[in-house]
């Protein structure tokens, strides 16, 4: 009997979400569909009992098949007052990776058990195994690159999609269409299923006859993404920024022949060509070669690209000068033209002014850059000539213009990019110098097909296949020739690397991405799968091979060798954001779209409300990308029922000096995964209503708070936390330790945690938390409690200050060695000296930053001892005393920086750091001279001396001349700051 019981319980636990429909307001309304609606459900009822009478196999099927009989005529009933399904647009690419991302999120919710979703559980563990049977028929149709049903496999994606917009509905907000809903995507999911069946048995009928579509044997599939290399990670691994991608020695040498000779007066240089040909890669070689480092006092670069905005462009030449303040980014436009002026007096100075379209910029800024007659320069990059000319139409020297590779310039560049020194094998020479020829003397194009063609078996078919792909009737047009290229790159991609590739053209907009950033919205995104190895290895391991395909451009590094920044070439730039278009990847919202068009371009110093009796604003996109003033896009109190990602750039308008409302979002974007609004203000209060976007797997947001609120426990699926803190302390709630999804928290100016914390005890742990800035610990046994709740960090950016209990046991370094996992570790600390000076570091320390500890010399021994050590930065007083005698090998050390330290004597040995590969000095006025046994040092490439003594600078130059090997970098004290 017990048996026949759960049997009538699982066909009526389908009939759950049938009473929240029936107890709808508007359904309630109608009479006719309720008595009919009643007489089924009695019908319904006598059957049950006849069911449990019996326990009849039959019966049972029988009784199955009159619940579903009630379920279609409630539906029918129901159809006239049921709202339709919105039309959304849902993205096209990456549909394999989508699928695993929707699994996992499902799985995820089922263990949760969420009291919204608890009603349709047996409608999602139908729909996973539809999903789990689809996604095959998708990845087999992607493989064996059979054409004939892309509707089927677009039906699929849509579907899938439906799935991932309702499901989530019902667990933020749950409606009663969203149950119908449900049930109608499910019904879909089951036609699918059975179409796509059928689809199968033909395909294996195609393959015993071999008569299967070709594989295409350049395509890799992402089936093996969980195995994707880290050998990429390795810092040798990548290619360096200056990369010699085109040979263009004698032209480098006649740019800084005229950057650097010449007259004294300030002067203006030209480097022009058609896109793809290297005008900024040889502006950037030269911009950060040693000789033109040397030469100037101050050096900034702007990109400004054919749409720019004066304030940006003062701003990104202020960072490359000055560094940003915050009183920087709250001034007015004329206050920046003149604060550029007076940084600029006196000094000789470079600026590059990157991708000039018009003399507009030029006009916008030229009153900002002083002549001194000291030889200072600009140097300008347009792919249009005339602009030259407008510039400068009296002088009589014309642009440096860049001619296309010949056809044998273009094999050599494309034989290396491939073989390196290795050479190309004969029996490819033939199809290889076709290959190059087809790029048309584009530098960019042989670089992008050297990234496809190192990706692909090197055999004649695989590279004939590429020749003809390239082959086309343009034939003589480079540029569209070029985009060509690049589209046939990104074909070529893995599937689980397009996504991450079309992001980057979101983010790059003129400027360098910062990998930090790009990594934690690829994994809020969904786009990084879940391996043994983390999340943040799998995404750089994904960097690393867009970086070697060619296709991103590394344009900083890190003191560890690894990338800190990227960019992408104007042309893909330009593809990507194309590509994100015909997608549906991403939506890019800006000034010139409707209804921002008809918005005032200035606010004329006070704000009013002229968007009140304008129609409201809805997308229906996936992703956003808002490119706007801040005002306009708060006034137009915008929604997007489906949207995702909400990625917020600030448009023209400085740094707000007042906070903004932006309450509309947790209501019009309840499904948001992402949003990114560090650059708004929202005063000293975070919003209360944040525990409404349950959704949220990325947040960053800006504003004079003070502490975060306790709903921010209910984010349970939150993996990013940035606080942009404009002031002071931020103090974290203790439900924090709920958000066990957390892999980085960033919180500014510095954050506290909760008092009473306590309470929860010891075994709250964030077991995920890889990444945490800046929580201000006091020293001793209350930092190393909450250390002992982070046991897998990784990196670690804390201020240590003096406790105010001053006994010998709590004013001491804190134990970290129990964090086995860290790897890099800043501390700046904030007291009188320690107790104990003693440091408890842990033994994976790769990176260590230190500041203001003002311990003596001898306190270091402990830090020279750590087995893995790779980088060190000593900072403004880390330690203290004139004489620095070396006592213990830094055995694995490669960069070491001393920075405003009162030290006189540093008396050490070759021995001493075996493995420097680079040594700054800054701001060490004391300082008599670097160790003249560096000299030895057979790893040692760069030593660079800023604001110190003469005869530091002397010591280093010796060092340098001894060698020939050693570059040296000097900016002198003498210059004006």
């Amino acid at each position: 009997m017990a048996h026949w019981e759960d049997q009538m319980k699982v066909h009526l636990r389908k009939l759950e979400y049938i009473t929240l429909i029936l107890s709808d307001e508007r359904v309630k309304e109608k009479e006719d569909i309720l008595g009919a609606i009643g007489e089924s459900f009695r019908r319904l009822t006598c059957f049950s009992y006849y069911f449990l009478n019996t326990q009849d196999e039959m019966t049972n099927i029988s009784f199955s098949e009159q619940l579903d009989n009630v379920v279609h005529l409630i539906k029918a009933k129901l159809t006239d007052i049921i709202p339709k399904f919105p039309k959304l647009n849902f993205p096209k690419t990456s549909k394999l990776d989508f699928f695993d991302f929707l699994w996992r999120n499902l799985g995820e919710l089922q263990r949760y058990d969420h009291a919204s979703t608890a009603p349709v559980k047996h409608h999602i563990e139908e729909i996973q195994i539809h999903l789990k049977s689809l996604r095959s028929f998708v990845e087999n149709v992607s493989e064996l690159d059979i054409v004939q049903h892309p509707n089927l496999v677009n039906q699929v994606t849509d579907s899938a999609y439906k799935v991932e917009y309702i499901v989530d509905s019902i667990e933020v907000d749950a409606q009663w269409q969203d149950y119908f809903w449900l049930d109608n995507v499910l019904e879909e999911l089951r036609l699918l299923s059975e179409n796509a069946r059928g689809i199968h048995l033909t395909m294996a009928g195609l393959l015993l006859v071999g008569q299967c579509a070709e594989v295409d044997a350049e395509v890799q599939d992402s089936k093996n993404v969980t195995q994707v290399s880290l050998d990429r990670l390795s810092r040798k691994s990548t290619p360096a920024i200056d990369e010699i991608v085109v040979d263009l020695s004698n032209r480098e040498n006649e740019i800084c022949n005229q950057l650097i000779r010449g007259s004294s007066k300030l002067d203006i240089v030209f480097i022009a060509g058609m896109p793809g040909l290297g005008k900024t890669t040889l502006a950037r070689k030269v911009y950060s070669s040693l000789e033109v480092m040397r030469h100037f006092h101050l050096r900034a670069w702007c990109s400004v690209s054919q749409e720019y905005e004066k304030r940006s462009l003062l701003l990104e030449i202020l960072t490359g000068i000055h560094g940003l303040t915050e009183e920087i980014h709250q001034m007015r436009d004329e206050d920046l033209e003149d604060k550029l002026r007076k940084l600029l007096l006196k000094n000789k100075y470079l600026v590059v002014m990157d991708d000039i379209w018009g003399i507009g910029a030029w006009n916008d800024l030229k009153n900002s850059f002083p002549n001194d007659a000291n030889g200072s320069r600009i140097l300008f990059t347009s792919r249009l000539r005339r602009v030259a000319l407008e510039i400068k139409p009296q002088e009589e020297s014309y642009p440096l213009s860049l001619r296309p590779f010949s056809p044998e310039e273009s094999w050599q560049l494309l034989e290396k990019k491939v073989f390196k020194e290795e050479g190309c094998p004969d029996e490819l020479q033939v199809v290889g110098k076709e290959i190059a020829y087809r790029c048309q003397g584009l530098p960019l194009a042989v670089v992008a097909v050297a990234g496809i063609l190192k990706t692909t078996e090197k055999s004649q078919d695989s590279w004939k296949r590429i020749a003809n792909n390239l082959s086309s009737q343009i034939i003589d047009n480079p540029e569209a020739q070029c985009k060509k290229v690049i589209d046939l790159s990104y074909k070529h991609l893995p599937e689980y690397l397009k996504s991450c590739f079309l992001y980057l053209g979101v983010l790059n907009e003129d400027r360098d991405i910062l990998v930090s950033k790009l990594i934690r919205f690829w994994i809020a995104e969904g786009f990084i799968p879940e391996t043994k190895k983390g999340f943040e290895d799998v995404a750089e391991a994904f960097l690393m091979d867009l970086i070697d395909r060619s296709l991103v451009i590394i344009s900083k590094r890190r003191s560890n060798g690894k990338v800190r920044a990227c960019r992408l070439h104007d042309l893909v730039l330009d593809f990507c954001k194309s590509k994100t278009g015909d997608e549906n990847f991403f939506q890019h919202i800006t000034m010139s779209d409707n209804p921002y068009a008809s918005f005032p371009s200035t606010d004329y110093g006070f704000e009013f409300d002229f968007y009140q009796h304008s129609s409201p604003v809805s997308f229906a996109s996936y992703r956003l990308a808002i490119h706007l003033k801040r005002s306009h896009f708060v006034e137009s109190k915008p929604s997007g029922l489906a949207t995702r990602s909400l990625v917020f750039f600030a448009s023209a308008d400085s740094e707000p000096k007042r906070p903004y409302d932006i309450s509309f979002i947790w209501h019009n974007f309840k499904l948001l995964r992402v949003l990114d609004f560090e650059c708004f203000n929202l005063g000293i209060s975070f919003p209360l209503e944040i525990g409404i976007l349950v959704q949220l797997r990325y947040l960053a947001v800006g504003g004079y708070l003070k502490s975060i609120p306790q709903s921010i426990a209910n984010l349970r699926k939150l993996k990013t936390l940035i606080v942009k803190g404009l002031s002071g302390k931020i103090t974290l709630p203790n439900t924090i330790w709920r958000i066990i999804s957390l892999r980085h928290l960033h919180v500014s100016v510095h954050v506290a945690f909760d008092s009473d914390d306590e309470k929860l005890g010891d075994s709250s742990v964030l077991e995920n938390l890889v990444n945490f800035s800046c929580p201000s610990l006091s020293c001793g046994e209350d930092a190393e409690r909450i250390i002992r709740r982070l046991p897998n960090l990784r990196k670690l950016n804390c201020i240590f200050y003096e406790s105010p209990d001053s006994s010998t046991n709590c004013n001491q370094f804190p134990r970290l060695k129990c964090l086995t996992h860290l790897e890099s570790l800043k501390i700046f600390y904030y007291g009188s000296p320690l107790n104990n000076g003693e440091f408890n570091l842990p033994l994976n320390l790769k990176k260590l930053t230190l500041s203001n500890f003002r311990l003596p010399w001898s306190h270091i021994s402990t830090i020279g001892r750590l087995p893995n050590l790779e980088v060190l930065k000593l900072l403004s007083g880390a330690f203290e005393g004139k004489i620095w005698d070396v006592e213990e090998e830094f055995q694995n050390l490669m960069f070491l920086s001393l920075d405003s330290l009162n030290i006189a004597q540093w008396n050490a040995s070759c021995g001493d750091f075996s493995k420097l590969e680079r040594l700054v000095v800054q701001n060490c006025k004391d300082l008599e001279e670097i160790p003249e046994d560096f000299a030895n040092i057979y790893t040692l490439e760069m030593i660079e001396v800023h604001w110190c003594g003469e005869s530091v600078e002397k010591s280093a130059i010796k060092i340098g001349e001894e060698t020939g090997d050693i570059k040296v970098l000097i900016r002198s004290s003498n210059w004006s700051s």
